[in-house]
């Protein structure tokens, strides 16, 4: 199974970022004047708030860019870095982990992902299976937290938070699911994953108005990854010869992963008719990978 190298996984992430940002821009304001993010999700987009919560992380990670583990369970920078900072994002900071306590910045928004987080409330532990016990639900708690506490310390001056009138102006930004979707799958095989989409559907669309009752009006919505091509899935399965596709991947997994995709298309079309004055964004990065894997000499080096 071949494997990306520094430079693709680089490339990936400006590929991701940019494809965001263009769905970002075509909806709007071409300013894309929004003065912070909040973002949920896993490790896809994790700044530090697992390794925060559960000191660990050592070299390589951080070694393509920040030239030291930064608790960002990669080697360089995230899609919500290049969305947040680079030169075609929003000229934001990068975003700091709500968990982090020391050196911390939320003047333009947090960070509410961790790795091994998943949609739906585990039922297991993180020393057991390795699963974040910052899921969704507690992920958005920890949101609500957040303003109150804006709301309370900003009058006696304090200077790491942003102003209480932000979170109408802000992007909410969510990447998680493929954590439940992965665990389930290596249990109850491809078809029996389709038991779980309507509930990890249904939380993500509950989350988006739990935070447009907070004053939330812009959220962006990630699909899920191509999981079926991922060599650290494909490892744990079974490898059937007509169940891979001349890239390498797993149809079976790809085709499960396309069906919630589309489910989760259509369930934040309803909510966008419900939430009319609210801008509901569904990016499709699942794409952008795709292509990766089925046209690597497209995209730069590959080893």
């Amino acid at each position: 199974m071949a494997h990306f190298s520094h430079e693709k996984r680089a490339i990936f992430r400006v590929s991701l970022a940019v494809v965001v940002m263009a769905v970002i821009v075509s909806r709007g304001d071409a300013k894309c004047a929004f003065e912070a993010i909040f973002n949920f999700g896993d490790s896809n987009s994790d700044t530090g708030g697992f390794f925060a919560a559960f000191p660990s992380q050592s070299s390589p990670n951080g070694m393509t860019y920040f030239n030291r583990p930064t608790g960002r369970p990669s080697n360089g920078r995230l899609f919500i870095d290049f969305l947040a900072n680079a030169a075609q994002g929003l000229g934001l900071p990068f975003l700091s982990p709500y968990l982090q306590s020391i050196g911390s910045d939320y003047r333009h928004g947090a960070n509410f992902a961790t790795s091994a987080s998943t949609v739906l409330q585990p039922n297991t532990s993180l020393y057991v299976t390795g699963v974040s016990p910052f899921y969704l639900a507690v992920q958005i708690n920890q949101m609500k937290n957040f303003k109150a506490r804006v709301e309370e310390f900003k009058s006696q001056g304090q200077t790491n938070l942003p102003q209480p009138d932000v979170f109408g102006k802000s992007l909410y930004t969510f990447y998680i699911g493929q954590n439940d979707f992965t665990g389930y799958a290596s249990s109850a095989g491809p078809g029996g994953v389709k038991q779980i989409q309507p509930q990890i559907i249904s939380q993500i669309v509950s989350a988006i108005k739990e935070i447009y009752w907070l004053g939330g009006r812009t959220f962006m919505v990630l699909n899920l990854a191509p999981v079926g091509c991922y060599p650290t899935f494909l490892v744990q399965q079974s490898q059937g010869g007509s169940d891979i596709d001349p890239s390498g991947c797993m149809m079976s997994y790809n085709n499960a992963v396309n069906d919630y995709n589309e489910n989760l298309k259509q369930a934040l079309s309803q909510v966008r008719q419900e939430l009319n004055d609210a801008n509901v964004i569904y990016a499709d990065t699942n794409s952008v990978i795709l292509d990766l894997f089925r046209n690597p000499t497209s995209h730069g080096t590959f080893s």
